[in-house]
């Protein structure tokens, strides 16, 4: 079941992240606001894995899961936080 919980968390944190990029770049900004998004999920997942295989490892996947879930929270509130500041 955790893992069913992950993949739904993923797949709407992912959808959220580009329809921001799509609602908050500019037009003529959007092309680097992608890559800059790719760059960051990439860099993010990495350290993301390395850590969680780490707790997988040593503790247990219940901890595992537990720190990416807080990630995902904290990322979800930064979105929250960024829709709620007005538009320049």
């Amino acid at each position: 079941m955790p893992f069913v919980l992950a993949g739904v968390g993923i797949g709407a944190v992912e959808t959220s992240q580009h329809s921001a990029v799509v609602a908050l770049a500019p037009k003529g900004l959007r092309g680097s606001a992608f890559g800059m998004l790719a760059t960051v999920q990439s860099l993010g997942n990495l350290a993301a894995s390395a850590v969680a295989g780490l707790l997988w490892s040593a503790l247990s996947p219940t901890w595992a899961f537990a720190y990416l879930t807080g990630w995902m929270v904290l990322a979800l509130i930064g979105l929250l936080i960024s829709l709620r500041r007005p538009s320049r």
